[in-house]
């Protein structure tokens, strides 16, 4: 199992390196998110293997640093890591923990999404936005899936952001084969399938100004292949994270990832896992979108390449049935007058379609910060006659 991991780095920044080849590449910083998952686990003690092998086998030199973020879940997390990183003596390794209530873009706003699918957004308050923490905002999420959604969209802004701010050219996230075929039908049913192709491939990825590469190297390891590595490592098991989550069987109650990851689950409890290889290589095969970029989602960062406006008003039935009766009629003018009732005036934003759907669903006046456009960000910084 490590010579899969090993065959996803096996790039020259990666190694121990000498004379013209360090000058050229330099010291690389590599940053893996730890979640105390199995995976992340896993994949935390290959690295921290390797880089104790180099340490010894080349007098103290590793082929790179390692940067070990926590997004705040585990209370005991710097304890636990504290007496993790002692296995893998003399190497060291920066253990840094970003809670998620720090994450801030931009001003909170108050969205709506209007019958003609446009996004608008309502600026709050000072005294409303200082009182709502992330973790406020995610409580008052109508549903699950919602909320899980947002979460991922946070933690993966943190994840990158993190990687910028420490200088590292590499993020390497433990998923494995089993959980890269769940993100693949995830993403299909909430409507971001124009992310496949980023968002399961090594390669790099945008982030602002900046370019960092991204790894999974268990991608051709199974989820219970990880589970088995896991238990047989000696010592690794007692850091494992416990979910608190209460774990529900209601279909109506569980999250798109839940669902799906329940999918794979019973796929390899009847001896179908390698389902989970077929999707991978599919989506594998998937190219990024053909159409030149129009602009970046103000909700999760993703490039936009079609209006996603235009998409789901031609596949909406916008235009009610014929009103015949009396009756008929009376309800629609009372229907008319409860929704004029709403404002939903405000500055438009720029949204995906997946972001699009998944705002509709979270009902009129939803509380949720917004990524500055790129024209308030120059705004930002436009020198006047009188500057220098």
């Amino acid at each position: 199992m490590r010579g899969k991991q090993r065959k996803q780095m096996l790039d020259e920044r990666y190694k121990v390196k000498y004379g013209a080849v360090l000058e050229r590449l330099g010291t690389q910083r590599v940053l893996l998110p730890l979640s105390f998952g199995p995976s992340s686990l896993v994949l935390f003690d290959m690295i921290a293997s390797l880089l104790q092998e180099q340490n010894l086998a080349h007098k103290g030199k590793q082929g790179f640093e390692l940067v070990v973020l926590h997004l705040q879940e585990d209370e005991q997390a710097a304890e636990k890591f504290e007496l993790l990183t002692k296995s893998y003596s003399p190497i060291e390794i920066k253990f840094k923990i970003v809670n998620a209530d720090d994450w801030k873009l931009s001003d909170k706003m108050k969205i709506s999404v209007s019958n003609e699918f446009d996004v608008i957004a309502q600026k709050l308050d000072s005294k409303s936005e200082i009182a709502l923490t992330v973790s406020h905002l995610l409580e008052l999420s109508p549903s699950r899936s919602l909320r899980a959604d947002l979460l991922a969209i946070i933690y993966e802004d943190i994840i990158f952001r993190t990687a910028v701010a420490e200088g590292c050219q590499t993020i390497l996230f433990g998923h494995s084969m089993t959980r890269l075929a769940t993100e693949v039908i995830s993403l299909t049913v909430k409507g971001r399938g124009l992310q496949i192709s980023q968002e399961i491939a090594d390669g790099p990825r945008s982030y602002g100004d900046h370019s960092v590469h991204v790894i999974f190297p268990l991608r051709e390891v199974l989820f219970a292949e990880v589970d088995a590595v896991l238990k047989l490592r000696e010592g690794l098991l007692q850091y494992m994270k416990i979910s608190e989550e209460p774990q529900t069987r209601i279909v109506k109650n569980m999250t798109v990832q839940a669902l799906t990851s329940q999918y794979f689950d019973n796929l390899d409890a009847t001896g179908y896992a390698s389902t989970a290889s077929t999707v991978v290589k599919t989506a594998e095969k998937l190219g990024g979108p053909k159409d030149p970029k129009t602009g970046i989602c103000q909700i999760c960062g993703c490039d936009i390449h079609q209006d996603a406006r235009k998409w789901l008003r031609n596949i909406t039935v916008s235009e009610a049935a014929p009103l015949v009766k009396d009756e008929q009629r009376k309800y629609a003018e009372a229907y008319e007058l409860e929704f004029q009732a709403d404002d939903v005036s405000g500055g438009g934003l720029i949204v995906c379609y997946g972001c699009t759907t998944t705002l509709a669903g979270a009902g009129s006046g939803f509380v949720w910060p917004v990524r500055a456009s790129k024209d308030e960000i120059l705004d930002e910084y436009v020198l006047t006659d009188d500057e220098e």
